[in-house]
């Protein structure tokens, strides 16, 4: 049940691209990650305030993390995530998000003192030299196209780097918090940090849009909210809990080959052959990485 529940979640979520990137068209994504934030916080006021007492011992440690994960987690990599859309083939996008158990492992080590199993920097070179070819395939690093690419790539890491360190921040909290007190507050700060970068430097909320008469935004920002976010999430963590770390590192590739195949059939990007095994030396690396040097640490 476990690994069907894994598989779902990874079908669910790729479907964020149907609604993204037509959404993406019509309003700035900082106005978009604001939207999905509110949502969000909405359904998880009542956690938070469930758990209010615990806001009793949180130490100007605990406070900083928890603006970590709200800001730069839940915002700013949602923010650089989108904003890599732009720049090329979001599938592309998504499979690179394949690097953050090696920038989570790398905050381990920093952060948390943990030591990494013998063979992880071979692997962990192996991924990045393979992103690059997912990234650029062949292309002229001279040429125009090369570098389009690589603002997408720059964003696309940085995403990876926010939420790779999540990881590892939250791991510091978890040791003192409930996860739900935890994950309640990513939300509820990402959407204050979201609506404040929102107001001092975007374009507004777009309301007339949002709400417009005939064909709103608002069903396509709670479907993306509610269900690659929430549901996708909910159904991650249920099957989690039921299979081991080797399986779910294998099954956790149903997101980027789907993404890959909805991009391929539905908006006619394919990748090419090189972009193709650079992907599958990539997922391998993250595999052996995840199965390898993660579970040890646990």
């Amino acid at each position: 049940m476990g690994e069907l529940l894994l598989v779902i979640c990874g079908m669910v979520r790729s479907t964020d691209l149907f609604f993204r990137i037509s959404v993406m068209k019509e309003v700035p994504v900082l106005a978009i990650i604001t939207w999905e934030h509110f949502i969000n916080a909405m359904i998880v006021i009542p956690i938070i305030f469930k758990h209010r007492k615990d806001y009793a011992k949180m130490t100007l440690r605990d406070v900083f993390l928890m603006l970590l994960i709200g800001c730069g987690s839940s915002v700013c990599g949602l923010l650089f995530f989108s904003k890599a859309y732009s720049y090329m083939n979001p599938a592309l996008v998504i499979l690179l998000q394949k690097l953050q158990p090696i920038i989570t492992i790398t905050f381990g080590i920093l952060l948390l003192g943990e030591k990494p199993g013998k063979g992880f920097y071979f692997w962990a070179l192996t991924a990045i030299i393979a992103s690059y070819f997912v990234s650029f395939s062949m292309a002229n690093p001279f040429s125009g196209e090369w570098y389009k690419s690589a603002a997408g790539v720059f964003f696309a890491v940085l995403a990876a780097f926010f939420w790779g360190g999540g990881t590892a921040w939250g791991k510091l909290l978890l040791n003192k918090y409930d996860p739900l007190f935890v994950f309640g507050n990513r939300l509820f700060i990402g959407a204050i940090f979201a609506g404040a970068l929102s107001s001092l430097f975007g374009s507004g909320m777009h309301v007339e849009k949002v709400f417009a008469s005939s064909n709103p935004l608002i069903f396509k920002f709670l479907y993306m909210a509610l269900v690659p976010g929430f549901l996708a999430t909910f159904l991650f963590y249920k099957g989690l809990n039921q299979i081991r770390a080797s399986v779910s590192a294998v099954l956790e590739l149903v997101f980027p080959l789907s993404s890959i195949l909805i991009m391929w059939f539905f908006f006619n990007k394919p990748l090419d052959n090189v972009q193709i095994a650079a992907g599958a030396i990539l997922c391998t690396s993250i595999i052996i990485i995840t199965t390898r040097f993660s579970a040890r640490k646990q």
